[in-house]
């Protein structure tokens, strides 16, 4: 996954929630922008879960990225999932 890509899916309006792949095969999942942060420089990608704990990503390591379906038919966009508890 490239700098450029995380960049834009964590800028996509409406967001589109997203799992990230770390190569050795953990799904970390990013429900709403507001629990991502990208570096300036773009190599590091910040995720934070439910619970308050948080996945620091090298992005030029990270193989792939999948788009998620909003769970419970919730709408694209809002922070439905597990981080819509702890909003």
């Amino acid at each position: 996954m490239h700098r450029d890509e995380s960049r834009t899916l964590l800028r996509e309006r409406p967001f589109r929630p997203f799992r990230v792949y770390t190569t050795d095969g953990t799904l970390i999942p990013v429900w709403h922008p507001d629990f991502a942060y990208l570096s300036p420089d773009g190599r590091t990608l910040f995720v934070y879960q439910q619970d308050y704990s948080f996945n620091m990503l090298d992005v030029p390591l990270l193989p792939r990225f999948s788009l998620e379906s909003p769970p419970n038919g919730a709408p694209t966009g809002s922070p439905a999932g597990p981080a819509a508890a702890s909003a």
